[in-house]
């Protein structure tokens, strides 16, 4: 039997998206499933970054042309015929006639419509509603995408299975004092102590009120923190005229990307790790601070309390005075570094990826035995 997978999102850096279908990708191979096949469609060459295992397949299927175009009519049209075919990113190619489908659905834009444009949130409602409704089964990260899905798109709750995003088992706490001061004296050359924030700088998190709250921190409190930024800046914050005005930008470093190995050893040597959304589907990179030991503040929103809820620190709301009151608490909390790296570590091992892979796996290999 053939598996086949839309690669799309494995086409450039991979966040979100993309680092879930590349651990699917990555444990697949180690479940048993009734798939002879595997085959992962891209418009191009996948970067060489990417390994794949020997059993996994990719087809190109050209002409590379903008993602939408590629995915919805290019795509289908050409795509060989797949015993079961899995959309992990949120869509079913509009002109696709594959059946069964399972497609991935990460959270929806209309939970929080204010922090996105009209026209990106109505054409995305149209797509993924129905995505949703032509799927034969919806796989979606938490219980709060569930009730939103069946809220919002009409979806019948017995189509919907929750599983949910996972955290890479290498995100541990770190013991080489070492390394981690090597890692802060990449942001700040006197190896200073500093509070992380990871992830796209979307208007949901708050960055602009977490620069001004982390401003005032420094204003009020004198704290010797710099704060790390590592992420793409991708709705316009204009993110240094705030340093300046704030007098902080000798304090601040912000880096659109990070390698995992990065990623890892920022968590480890951080203070605190702030992500300060109003939404998530889900919200890997607490999961991912958390899993590190280190302590981690965001929202009582969305996804977090089902994951985070006992180990997490939950502001009031993403106003900078409240940011600035959270910061306050969590670094003036020593026991709290202390209860974070026993218990975070703990907390993360029901979701490493290998088990997400090896739950989504089952999934599949249930149509592909009811096909």
């Amino acid at each position: 039997m053939r598996l086949g997978l839309d690669g799309l999102r494995l086409m450039s850096k991979r966040l979100g998206v993309g680092r879930y279908i590349e651990y699917m990708l990555r444990y697949w191979p180690d479940r048993s499933h009734p798939f002879s096949e595997i085959v992962v469609y891209a418009p191009a060459a996948l970067p060489p970054a990417l390994h794949l295992h020997e059993s996994i397949h990719v087809e190109t299927l050209g002409p590379r042309l903008p993602p939408a175009v590629w995915e919805h009519v290019v795509f289908p049209l050409r795509k060989p015929r797949d015993d079961v075919f899995f959309c992990p990113s949120y869509v079913v190619p509009l002109l696709s006639r594959a059946r069964p489908v399972v497609v991935t659905h990460h959270g929806s834009y209309e939970a929080l419509p204010s922090a996105f444009p009209w026209w990106p949130r109505t054409r995305a409602r149209f797509v993924y509603q129905e995505s949703c409704r032509r799927a034969d089964v919806v796989i979606t990260v938490s219980e709060s995408s569930r009730d939103d899905i069946v809220r919002f798109y009409g979806i019948d709750p017995g189509k919907i299975r929750v599983i949910p995003e996972g955290v890479d088992e290498a995100f541990k706490p770190i013991d080489d004092e070492a390394r981690l001061d090597a890692r802060r004296r990449s942001y700040f050359a006197d190896g200073r102590p500093y509070i992380l924030f990871v992830g796209k700088m979307t208007a949901r998190r708050h960055v602009p009120d977490l620069v001004e709250a982390f401003g005032r921190l420094v204003a009020h409190s004198k704290i010797p923190h710099g704060l790390v930024l590592l992420g793409p800046d991708t709705v316009g914050h204009r993110l240094p005229e705030r340093f300046a005005a704030l007098g902080i930008t000798e304090r601040v470093v912000h880096r659109e990307f990070a390698t995992h190995e990065e990623l890892l050893e920022a968590y480890n040597a951080a203070d605190v790790f702030i992500y300060p959304s109003d939404y998530e589907g889900f919200g890997i990179p607490v999961l991912e601070a958390i899993a590190c030991g280190t302590p981690a503040i965001t929202l009582n929103n969305s996804a977090f309390p089902e994951f985070a809820g006992g180990i997490a620190y939950f502001a009031r709301d993403g106003s900078a005075p409240a940011l600035e009151e959270a910061l306050a608490d969590v670094l003036g909390a020593r026991d709290m570094r202390a209860a974070v790296r026993r218990d975070g570590p703990k907390r993360a091992e029901a979701y490493h990826w290998r088990r997400i892979a090896y739950r989504t796996m089952d999934v599949l290999s249930e149509f592909a035995g009811a096909k």
